[in-house]
Protein backbone atom coordinates (compact mmCIF):
# COMPACT_ATOMS: atom_id res chain seq x y z
CA UNK A 1 0.00 0.00 0.00
CA UNK A 2 3.16 2.40 0.69
CA UNK A 3 3.53 2.13 -3.00
CA UNK A 4 0.57 2.77 -4.01
CA UNK A 5 0.39 6.15 -2.00
CA UNK A 6 4.07 7.03 -3.19
CA UNK A 7 2.54 7.06 -6.34
CA UNK A 8 -0.49 8.68 -5.73
CA UNK A 9 1.75 11.62 -4.45
CA UNK A 10 4.23 10.95 -7.30
CA UNK A 11 1.73 11.61 -9.98
CA UNK A 12 0.13 14.80 -9.25
CA UNK A 13 3.66 16.54 -8.31
CA UNK A 14 4.85 15.47 -11.85
CA UNK A 15 1.86 16.92 -13.06
CA UNK A 16 1.92 19.98 -11.28
CA UNK A 17 6.23 20.50 -12.28
CA UNK A 18 4.91 19.45 -16.37
CA UNK A 19 2.62 22.16 -16.66
CA UNK A 20 5.44 24.85 -15.43
CA UNK A 21 8.26 23.72 -17.03
CA UNK A 22 7.02 25.87 -20.08
CA UNK A 23 6.42 28.86 -18.71
CA UNK A 24 9.22 31.73 -18.71
CA UNK A 25 9.28 34.56 -16.77
CA UNK A 26 9.94 36.53 -19.72
CA UNK A 27 7.09 37.84 -22.26
CA UNK A 28 6.51 36.31 -25.41
CA UNK A 29 6.30 38.59 -28.31
CA UNK A 30 4.76 37.35 -31.55
CA UNK A 31 6.71 37.25 -34.81
CA UNK A 32 5.23 38.91 -37.36
CA UNK A 33 6.87 38.56 -40.93
CA UNK A 34 6.36 41.31 -42.92
CA UNK A 35 5.16 41.49 -46.44
CA UNK A 36 8.17 42.90 -49.04
CA UNK A 37 6.73 46.27 -50.50
CA UNK A 38 8.19 48.64 -53.30
CA UNK A 39 9.78 51.43 -51.50
CA UNK A 40 7.61 54.37 -51.91
CA UNK A 41 9.52 57.77 -54.12
CA UNK A 42 7.88 60.43 -54.46
CA UNK A 43 7.98 61.87 -58.29
CA UNK A 44 9.99 65.00 -58.48
CA UNK A 45 8.27 68.55 -59.56
CA UNK A 46 10.96 70.28 -61.73
CA UNK A 47 10.55 73.49 -63.28
CA UNK A 48 12.76 74.56 -66.17
CA UNK A 49 13.84 77.70 -66.61
CA UNK A 50 14.12 77.08 -71.02
CA UNK A 51 10.87 76.55 -72.19
CA UNK A 52 10.37 73.78 -74.84
CA UNK A 53 12.06 74.65 -78.06
CA UNK A 54 10.10 75.81 -80.53
CA UNK A 55 8.77 73.59 -83.34
CA UNK A 56 10.49 73.77 -86.37
CA UNK A 57 8.16 75.64 -89.44
CA UNK A 58 6.73 73.61 -91.95
CA UNK A 59 8.79 73.52 -95.04
CA UNK A 60 5.97 73.92 -98.22
CA UNK A 61 8.54 75.80 -100.79
CA UNK A 62 9.09 74.51 -104.30
CA UNK A 63 12.62 73.80 -105.70
CA UNK A 64 13.03 76.87 -107.98
CA UNK A 65 13.16 76.11 -111.97
CA UNK A 66 14.53 77.10 -114.95
CA UNK A 67 12.43 80.27 -115.25
CA UNK A 68 13.87 81.84 -112.15
CA UNK A 69 16.63 83.35 -113.07
CA UNK A 70 17.33 85.37 -109.59
CA UNK A 71 19.78 82.98 -107.74
CA UNK A 72 19.10 83.98 -104.87
CA UNK A 73 15.38 82.55 -104.92
CA UNK A 74 17.32 79.06 -104.89
CA UNK A 75 18.94 80.77 -101.84
CA UNK A 76 15.49 81.41 -100.00
CA UNK A 77 14.87 77.65 -100.97
CA UNK A 78 17.67 76.34 -99.47
CA UNK A 79 17.78 78.56 -96.09
CA UNK A 80 14.39 78.05 -95.72
CA UNK A 81 14.84 73.95 -96.30
CA UNK A 82 17.61 73.67 -93.37
CA UNK A 83 15.61 76.49 -90.73
CA UNK A 84 13.26 73.91 -91.25
CA UNK A 85 15.08 70.92 -90.84
CA UNK A 86 14.26 69.36 -93.87
CA UNK A 87 17.42 67.51 -95.37
CA UNK A 88 16.09 66.32 -98.31
CA UNK A 89 14.72 69.38 -99.91
CA UNK A 90 17.44 71.25 -98.85
CA UNK A 91 19.20 68.37 -100.59
CA UNK A 92 17.36 68.83 -103.43
CA UNK A 93 18.65 72.29 -103.99
CA UNK A 94 21.98 70.80 -105.33
CA UNK A 95 23.66 69.72 -108.59
CA UNK A 96 21.78 66.37 -109.48
CA UNK A 97 25.28 64.60 -109.10
CA UNK A 98 25.35 65.95 -105.70
CA UNK A 99 21.90 65.26 -104.59
CA UNK A 100 22.68 61.84 -103.75
CA UNK A 101 25.21 61.84 -101.47
CA UNK A 102 25.04 59.94 -98.43
CA UNK A 103 26.51 61.95 -95.44
CA UNK A 104 24.24 64.59 -93.65
CA UNK A 105 24.97 67.82 -93.65
CA UNK A 106 27.05 69.63 -91.04
CA UNK A 107 24.07 71.45 -90.12
CA UNK A 108 22.20 68.01 -89.46
CA UNK A 109 22.36 68.09 -85.77
CA UNK A 110 21.72 71.11 -85.11
CA UNK A 111 18.46 73.11 -83.63
CA UNK A 112 17.08 76.66 -83.48
CA UNK A 113 19.09 77.49 -87.08
CA UNK A 114 19.08 80.81 -88.71
CA UNK A 115 20.90 81.40 -92.19
CA UNK A 116 22.07 84.45 -93.45
CA UNK A 117 23.85 85.58 -96.42
CA UNK A 118 25.66 88.72 -97.79
CA UNK A 119 24.89 89.82 -101.78
CA UNK A 120 27.19 88.31 -103.91
CA UNK A 121 28.72 88.08 -107.36
CA UNK A 122 27.92 86.42 -110.43
CA UNK A 123 30.62 85.29 -112.74
CA UNK A 124 29.97 83.15 -116.57
CA UNK A 125 32.41 80.86 -117.90
CA UNK A 126 31.95 78.51 -121.07
CA UNK A 127 28.27 78.61 -120.84
CA UNK A 128 27.28 78.55 -117.25
CA UNK A 129 26.74 81.15 -114.61
CA UNK A 130 28.22 81.01 -111.10
CA UNK A 131 26.83 83.26 -108.20
CA UNK A 132 28.82 83.43 -104.88
CA UNK A 133 28.13 84.59 -101.66
CA UNK A 134 29.14 84.11 -98.04
CA UNK A 135 26.88 82.55 -96.00
CA UNK A 136 26.17 82.11 -91.84
CA UNK A 137 24.58 79.34 -90.11
CA UNK A 138 23.95 79.82 -86.65
CA UNK A 139 22.07 76.66 -84.29
CA UNK A 140 22.73 75.40 -81.20
CA UNK A 141 24.13 71.77 -80.90
CA UNK A 142 22.67 68.57 -78.80
CA UNK A 143 24.13 69.95 -75.71
CA UNK A 144 23.08 73.84 -76.29
CA UNK A 145 26.16 74.80 -77.20
CA UNK A 146 25.91 77.85 -79.80
CA UNK A 147 27.20 76.88 -83.23
CA UNK A 148 28.53 79.20 -86.13
CA UNK A 149 29.45 77.96 -89.53
CA UNK A 150 30.26 80.17 -91.66
CA UNK A 151 31.44 79.79 -95.43
CA UNK A 152 31.25 80.32 -99.11
CA UNK A 153 28.07 79.46 -101.42
CA UNK A 154 28.73 79.02 -105.06
CA UNK A 155 25.29 78.40 -107.16
CA UNK A 156 25.75 77.71 -110.60
CA UNK A 157 23.14 77.06 -113.68
CA UNK A 158 23.54 76.92 -117.28
CA UNK A 159 23.12 79.84 -119.30
CA UNK A 160 20.46 79.05 -122.03
CA UNK A 161 23.27 76.78 -123.45
CA UNK A 162 20.95 74.85 -126.27
CA UNK A 163 20.04 71.50 -125.28
CA UNK A 164 20.27 72.02 -121.76
CA UNK A 165 17.76 70.16 -119.82
CA UNK A 166 15.47 72.19 -116.90
CA UNK A 167 17.51 71.13 -113.88
CA UNK A 168 20.75 72.24 -115.54
CA UNK A 169 18.90 75.90 -116.35
CA UNK A 170 18.33 76.15 -113.19
CA UNK A 171 20.16 77.56 -110.11
CA UNK A 172 21.25 74.56 -107.87
CA UNK A 173 24.03 74.85 -105.51
CA UNK A 174 27.53 74.03 -106.45
CA UNK A 175 29.33 74.15 -103.65
CA UNK A 176 29.58 75.20 -99.82
CA UNK A 177 33.21 76.45 -98.60
CA UNK A 178 32.81 76.03 -95.28
CA UNK A 179 35.65 78.36 -92.92
CA UNK A 180 37.63 75.86 -91.00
Amino acid sequence: MRRFSLCALALPALALMATGCGESREPEFETLKAEPTEPQVEPLSIELDDPEPAPRPEFTMILPGPDQKDPKSLLSYWSAAVEAGDVDAARRAWRKEVRTGGTAPRWANLSNITVTSQDGRMEGAAGSLYYSMPIMLRGQSIDDTDVELAGTMTLRRANDVPGANADELSWRIESIDWDG
